[in-house]
């Protein structure tokens, strides 16, 4: 009984132990079942993953092909636009608006124009000439600078509208016709050079006035034609000259048709913080040809000593500048002057030596946009040649005057600068 019952157990441990591995392999056979059906799922995204990469990269070259295919057509409309604008620019070089010649560096061209209205109501104290003249006037001047720094050159020439008088650039309308178109006359035409770093400088030709002075001695349109050597260092200033004031035109009785002047200018120009003062002595020469010509004879002549200054500063808004010019003629004499009492409505026992005496004295306000002017002037007769003086302040007081001479008054100027380049202004000469 007991071997019997020993075989039962064993008889069932060996059930029990089956029953465990078919329970082991059931669950390895769930395992792998899952296991199966989970990588058969990775397996699916990953082919759609694929797929999808692979569109992607589809996408991508087509979108690269394009952007190539853009990148060579902008590439081939900026050669054209670049040949376009090379051939434009080689038919402009072809056809310049302006052409500077081999060794111009550079031009410059400026103008200007003026127009104005005078009234003239002259009345003399001596004579019955009465004279009444109101005009509309204009000045019109442009002209060019061309310089060549290599060589120190420089070349001006400039053209005006307005009269073939030396001291004035002023053109009457409509004088002998109605709406005449009026006359073009030349203004300057020059040549300077300048010596290096010495400050020293040659001008020839016909040229502005290089002389520091105000109304009393020189007209301010008065363009001299000869030669100007002229030095400039720091403060100072010095220049001399030689110019002709008559060619191709005998004079009284004489075989002689050239008269000169000589001339030299001695200066000061000084600046301190907003303070200028400017100080200038000269003494110009006429020649006994340029005598014989305007006064019939050598025994009188014109030799002038002049002096200039001016003194200026800002104080707040405003900047003054005070002003006064002198000049004296040594070569005057009682026996020949340059004024008749016919012409100039002078007294009978009129003096040319008594008379030789010529100044002024002013003062200038500068506020904003207004700037305002008075002066005070006295021109003797025989002070100054009528031929280089000031034309405005003679023509409003002498019926036949030509520049400012046996003339006395005041006169009062107003300007206001509408904008940087125009300005509106009166002037007032009593």
């Amino acid at each position: 009984m007991v071997t019997t019952r020993r075989r039962g157990c064993l008889s069932g441990l060996a059930r029990s132990s089956n029953g465990k591995l078919l329970l082991v392999l059931f669950l390895c056979g769930m395992v792998a079942s899952s296991y199966g059906q989970d990588n058969a799922a990775v397996l699916q995204q990953i082919e759609a993953m694929k797929r999808q990469i692979q569109l992607q990269q589809e996408q991508l070259n087509m979108l690269q092909k394009k952007l190539e295919q853009q990148q060579s057509a902008t590439a081939s409309v900026q050669q054209e636009i670049k040949a376009v604008a090379e051939k434009s620019s080689v038919a402009e070089s072809d056809q310049p608006r302006v052409l500077l010649g081999k060794g111009i560096d550079g031009l410059g061209i400026k103008g200007d124009l003026r127009l104005r209205y005078e009234h003239i109501n002259h009345d003399p104290e001596v004579g019955s000439d009465v004279r009444r003249k109101s005009r509309f006037r204009h000045r019109v001047r442009l002209g060019g600078v061309w310089t060549n720094p290599a060589e120190d050159w420089e070349i001006g020439l400039g053209l005006e509208a307005g009269s073939s008088d030396g001291t004035s650039a002023n053109d009457s309308w409509n004088k002998s016709s109605a709406w005449e178109s009026g006359d073009l006359y030349l203004d300057y035409a020059y040549a300077k050079h300048t010596f290096g770093d010495t400050g020293l400088s040659l001008t020839v030709g016909q040229q502005k006035n290089p002389w520091t002075c105000g109304m009393v001695n020189f007209d301010g349109d008065l363009r001299p034609t000869g030669a100007t050597l002229a030095w400039k260092e720091d403060f100072l200033f010095a220049n001399i000259g030689a110019y002709n004031i008559r060619s191709d035109a005998n004079v009284f009785g004489s075989s002689q048709d050239l008269a000169n002047m000589y001339g030299g200018q001695i200066g000061v120009n000084w600046k301190e913080d907003d303070l200028k003062a400017v100080l200038a002595l000269g003494f110009f020469a006429y020649d006994d040809n340029t005598s014989e010509y305007y006064l019939g004879s050598d025994d009188a002549n014109y030799q002038i000593g002049m002096a200039y200054g001016e003194l200026s500063g800002k104080f707040g808004d405003v900047t003054l500048k005070g002003f006064g010019e002198v000049a004296m003629n040594f070569g005057a004499d009682d026996d020949h002057s340059q004024v008749t009492p016919a012409k100039y409505g002078v007294p009978d026992n009129y003096s040319a030596e008594s008379n030789d005496l010529a100044w002024m004295l002013g003062l200038e306000a500068k506020f904003d946009r207004f700037k305002a002017k008075y002066a005070y002037a006295r021109i003797e007769g025989d002070s100054v040649p009528w031929f280089v003086s000031d034309s405005d302040f003679g023509s409003a007081a002498l019926p036949n005057a030509k520049g400012s001479n046996n003339t006395k008054g005041h006169i009062f100027g107003l300007t206001y600068d509408v904008s940087k380049n125009f300005s509106i202004g009166g002037s007032l000469m009593l």
